[in-house]
C-alpha cells in the first residue's frame, strides 16, 4: 500500500516499507522521454544519490523509448523506488503485454539494444506481467570503488557508466568494420 507524501515533480509516496517511492504517468509520445530522464535525475538528487543518476536516466530513457514504441495504450508510468541502502528501482509500466526480449547484438540491426544496455549498467532487471500489460524494471546500486559490475561479460569497467560506454563503442566499432567491408566488396 502507498500513501501520499508532498508534491514535487512527480507524485512522492510511501510504500507499506517505509522506502519512498516517486512516480508518474506520462503520455506515449516522444517528448516524454526527457521528461521522465529529468524526474529520474531531480529524484536522485532529492535522495543524494548522484552516483546513479547516469545509469538511472539511460535505463529510464531505454524503457520509455521502448513504452513510447510499443504499448498501446496513451500512457505509460514511470516509478522510482529506493531500496534497502542505496538500491533504487527505476519502472516503466504499461498496457502492453509484449514482454521485452534481450536479444544478441547484431551490427546489422538500427535497434535492439536498449535492453542490453539496461541490463550491462543494472545489478538485474525483469519484467513482472500484469494482468493489463506488464511492469519492466531494473535494480541500480552503486559500485563499490574499483570492483566489476557483477553480470558484465565486457572488460572490467570502474563504473556502469564506464561499461555503458565501452559498450556503445563496441557497437559503433562493429558497425564501421561492417560498413567498411561491405563498401569495398567487388
Amino acid at each position: 500500500m502507498l500513501s501520499s507524501s508532498h508534491p514535487g515533480p512527480g507524485r512522492r509516496l510511501v510504500a507499506a516499507d517505509g522506502s519512498p517511492v516517486v512516480t508518474v504517468v506520462l503520455p506515449r509520445e516522444p517528448e516524454s522521454v526527457p521528461v521522465a530522464r529529468r524526474i529520474v535525475r531531480h529524484t536522485l538528487a532529492d535522495w543524494r544519490l548522484p552516483e546513479l543518476v547516469d545509469a538511472a536516466e539511460l535505463v529510464v530513457c531505454e524503457l520509455s523509448a521502448n513504452a513510447v514504441e510499443h504499448a498501446g495504450h496513451a500512457v505509460f508510468r514511470v516509478t522510482l523506488q529506493r531500496g534497502p541502502g542505496d538500491r533504487v528501482r527505476v519502472a516503466v509500466t504499461d498496457k502492453s503485454k509484449a514482454v521485452p526480449v534481450l536479444r544478441p547484438l547484431d551490427d546489422e540491426a538500427e535497434g535492439g539494444r536498449g535492453l542490453a544496455l539496461v541490463a550491462a549498467v543494472s545489478s538485474r532487471w525483469g519484467t513482472d506481467p500484469l494482468a493489463w500489460g506488464k511492469h519492466v524494471w531494473a535494480d541500480l546500486e552503486p559500485e563499490p570503488p574499483g570492483e566489476p559490475h557483477p553480470d558484465s561479460t565486457a572488460p572490467t569497467c570502474a563504473t556502469a557508466k564506464a561499461q555503458a560506454v565501452y559498450l556503445f563503442i563496441v557497437v559503433a566499432l562493429g558497425l564501421l568494420i561492417a560498413a567498411t567491408v561491405v563498401s569495398d566488396a567487388p
